[in-house]
This record gives structure tokens, sequence and C-alpha cells, in this order.
């Protein structure tokens, strides 16, 4: 079980298309991507339909302030995931258990590019997305007192 602070939710609901998360803010940390290892989750809450779903790509972007417009936001690098239909059923996690290296700016933001199957429209698949406070790895039967 994670802690989550509600202020480090980048997306949680419905993609049915192309989206942006909101803005979280890292504005406490002077070098966000090179303090210690910040645990980001992303993982799928409702599966999405394979023949609808070609694939899903999202990247993470940075900015020095949360109402940048235009141009302001930036790729970090490096920091861009891709995944195919097949591989977003439920409880499936994307993307990188750390907040990349390479965040140099104090606000980040979720860009997701959902790409539907030729002539089909995508209508189911939840996703999750957050700074945790701590690494929150999948639970294993093998952890279970007996």
């Amino acid at each position: 079980m994670a802690i989550i602070d509600r202020n480090a939710v980048f997306f949680e609901g419905p993609l049915t298309a192309d989206a942006q998360s909101a803005a979280v803010a890292l504005n406490a940390l002077k070098l966000p991507g090179r303090m210690e290892p910040m645990p980001m989750r992303v993982s799928v809450t409702q599966a999405f339909a394979p023949e609808e779903v070609l694939s899903l790509s999202f990247t993470l972007e940075e900015a020095d302030a949360p109402d940048a417009a235009g141009g302001s936001w930036s790729a970090v690098p490096g920091a861009a995931w891709s995944f195919t239909g097949a591989q977003l059923g439920l409880g499936a996690r994307l993307g990188p258990r750390f907040l990349p290296q390479g965040v140099r700016k104090p606000w980040l933001r979720l860009g997701f590019a959902l790409t539907p199957q030729s002539g089909e429209s995508v209508s189911s698949g939840r996703l999750f997305a957050a700074l945790l406070r701590e690494e929150d790895l999948p639970y294993e039967a093998e952890l279970q007192v007996k």
C-alpha cells in the first residue's frame, strides 16, 4: 500500500483520446531528477481493449511555472514510453519505477497519445499516474505469512 499525496497525482480516470495530465509541483527540490530516487507509478486500472487500441505513448514534460503556455513546456530527455494495446491489460505498470534523472525544472506533467486501431474508437481503459512517497512494489504470494 502506498501513501499518495493528492497534489502529486498526474492523472486518474478514463483515457479514450489524447490528453494532458495535471501539473505537479516539485518546487521544493533544487534538481528533482538528481535527488534521492522518487517513485513514480503509471498503471492501468481498467483494461484497454486490444482490438480498439493500437498503442499508447506518453511523455514527461517540465516547465518553470504551472501556467506555462505554448512552448514553455519541454520534453524531459529520455522520458518517453510507448506500449501496444496488448500490453494495456488490468494492473499493467507502465513506464519507469522512478522519476527520470533528466528532470531539472520544478513543474511536471504527462502527455498521453492514444492511437486507436484503424476504424475504431477507444471506449474503455483507465489510468492512474502519480509520484509516490515510497516505492509501491506489487504484492507477491510468497510474502504471505503462513
